[in-house]
C-alpha cells in the first residue's frame, strides 16, 4: 500500500515556519537592546614600544676590536718599507737630518722617530730601508711601553724578559761594544723586527723594522 508523505511535510513545514521566525525576531531584538558604550580595543597595546627599535647611541654597539699592531716587518706606523723616502718622510712629519741626507726624524711623545734610506740611494725613487723608534734608555727605567707597539705589546720600555716570554724563539745578535739585539719577526722579502738594549740593562730602548741584516751601529757618524 502506497504511503502518502506530502501532507506531514507541509505540516513540519507550518510547524518550523513559526519558530524560525520567532528566534529571528528575538535575534534582532537583542542586537537592538545590546549596550551602546564601545568594546574596549586591544590594538593600542601592541604597539612598536613593546618592542623598542635597536639604539644607534656608541653604548648599544659592539665594542670596538683593538687596533692593529703598530710595529711589523713590513714597518712601523703609517711608514712601510720599500715606499718612496721623501713621500714616506713628508707623511711622517720627519725632518731631513742636515748632515746626513739620507736620514730623516721626528720628535713624537717621549721618544724619536726615524726614517733611512740607503745612502747612496741604490734606486730613483729612494726607498725606505728602515724605520725606527728609540729612546734614551735612562728616561726608560721602570717605565710603560710608549710608542709603536708589537702584535704582542712591545716596544721602546718594554722588559727584555717579557719579550723574551712572547718571543721564545728570539735570536740574540750582538753588536758593537755592549749593544744587543732581539730579531723577532723576519718576513721573506719584506723585513724584519729587531729589539735593541744594552747588556746588564732589562730595558729595551730601540725598535727598528728594516730590510738590513740588522740595525746599523751608527746611521749618521
Amino acid at each position: 500500500m502506497d504511503i502518502d508523505t506530502t501532507r506531514p511535510r507541509a505540516r513540519s513545514a507550518r510547524i518550523l515556519s513559526p519558530l524560525f521566525g520567532m528566534a529571528v525576531t528575538g535575534a534582532l531584538l537583542a542586537g537592538c537592546a545590546a549596550p551602546a558604550s564601545p568594546t574596549p580595543t586591544v590594538t593600542q597595546t601592541v604597539t612598536a614600544s613593546a618592542d623598542p627599535a635597536p639604539s644607534s647611541s656608541p653604548s648599544a654597539s659592539p665594542s670596538a676590536s683593538a687596533p692593529a699592531a703598530d710595529v711589523s716587518p713590513s714597518g712601523i706606523g703609517d711608514v712601510e718599507l720599500g715606499t718612496p723616502y721623501d713621500d714616506a718622510a713628508a707623511g711622517a712629519g720627519a725632518t731631513p737630518v742636515e748632515a746626513c741626507p739620507w736620514l730623516a726624524s721626528a720628535e713624537a711623545d717621549g721618544y724619536t722617530f726615524i726614517l733611512q734610506r740607503a745612502e747612496p740611494p741604490e734606486q730613483d725613487p729612494a726607498v725606505v730601508d728602515l724605520v725606527q723608534v728609540s729612546a734614551s734608555p735612562a728616561d726608560l727605567e721602570g717605565g710603560s711601553p710608549i710608542g709603536p707597539l708589537t702584535a704582542e705589546g712591545i716596544g721602546v720600555g718594554s722588559r727584555v724578559d717579557q719579550a723574551l716570554a712572547e718571543y721564545p724563539d728570539a735570536a740574540e745578535i750582538e753588536s758593537v761594544g755592549d749593544r744587543r739585539h732581539l730579531a723577532i719577526e723576519s718576513e721573506a722579502g719584506i723585513g724584519s723586527v729587531f729589539l735593541t738594549y744594552t747588556a746588564g740593562v732589562d730595558t729595551i730602548w730601540a725598535v727598528t723594522a728594516t730590510t738590513l741584516e740588522e740595525p746599523p751601529y751608527e746611521s749618521c757618524g
